[in-house]
């Protein structure tokens, strides 16, 4: 699973639409929300992972790796980097991995 393309998202409460290479896509990112990408902030972006490692789902989601809209925004949003280029790149990398 590989990520091909991001564009703005056509939903009206979502931020971004992802394309992975299988040809499955996801909206993710609520529309009006800050994110790491946005005020880079570190204590922030602590505080969002702690909260959705909290929720079980969440967590199966994250850890596992998942293609999900959790996912999606956990590590490109509130990802390793402060710009979504290099979460892109990033998140590649695991799912490279992963195999």
């Amino acid at each position: 699973m590989k990520i091909i393309h991001i564009t703005k998202s056509k939903k009206k409460d979502k931020r971004f639409k992802v394309f992975l290479d299988n040809g499955d896509e996801y909206d993710f990112g609520l529309k009006d929300g800050e994110t790491y990408i946005d005020h880079k902030n570190k204590v922030k972006r602590m505080n969002y992972w702690l909260r959705h490692i909290a929720n079980k789902r969440e967590n199966e989601l994250i850890s596992n790796l998942e293609a999900s809209p959790s996912v999606f925004s956990a590590y490109l949003l509130w990802g390793k980097y402060s710009n979504l280029r290099d979460n892109v790149e990033w998140l590649n990398s695991l799912f490279e991995k992963k195999k």
